[in-house]
């Protein structure tokens, strides 16, 4: 999907006890994003190894010229806020996705019936210049409905680093 260009979305966010609509145009538009999604928050992997990694090399990010680093799942925003106070994340930016329209206009809305989940978003991260998608790694699996393993190979933040480092000596 690289190479299109994101569709307009709502996010429906808390901040500071305040409700927030931000679209799409205002995240993205003029900037350059590294966005990550995720099945949920609160989960293993996700906890773990890639919202943490993400937050770890944030200020590798901005030096390559990223405007945000946000991480998307389909949460709303009070549990997306939660997850990150509890993680103790201040750098990485929460997307809220509660409706699934963003995985869904991105093409990473995934089947997790199977694990009794629902509709959440596949892993994979991107980056995002001026509202196109340049570069996107999706976990393999999609788009069959979740494979009982829970894959973490190419989305992490070491390779889009790796990727970023690449395309802006370029």
């Amino acid at each position: 999907m690289e190479g299109t260009r994101l569709t307009d979305q709502v996010f429906y966010m808390r901040e500071d006890n305040d409700w927030v609509l931000k679209r799409t145009q205002d995240l993205f538009n003029d900037k350059d994003v590294v966005v990550f999604g995720l099945p949920g928050a609160f989960t293993p992997t996700c906890s773990a190894f890639q919202l943490p990694k993400f937050e770890e090399l944030y200020d590798n990010f901005k030096d390559l010229g990223m405007d945000e680093v946000y991480c998307t799942a389909v949460n709303d925003s009070f549990v997306m806020n939660a997850w990150f106070d509890q993680q103790g994340i201040t750098k990485v930016k929460p997307l809220p996705d509660g409706n699934a329209d963003f995985a869904r206009s991105t093409g990473m809305l995934n089947d997790f019936t199977n694990r009794g989940f629902g509709e959440r978003s596949w892993r994979y991260s991107m980056y995002v210049k001026n509202g196109e998608i340049k570069l996107r790694y999706a976990e393999w699996g999609y788009p069959e409905a979740c494979p009982i393993q829970d894959p973490f190979e190419v989305s992490g933040a070491e390779k889009m680093l790796e990727a970023l480092k690449h395309i802006k000596a370029n």
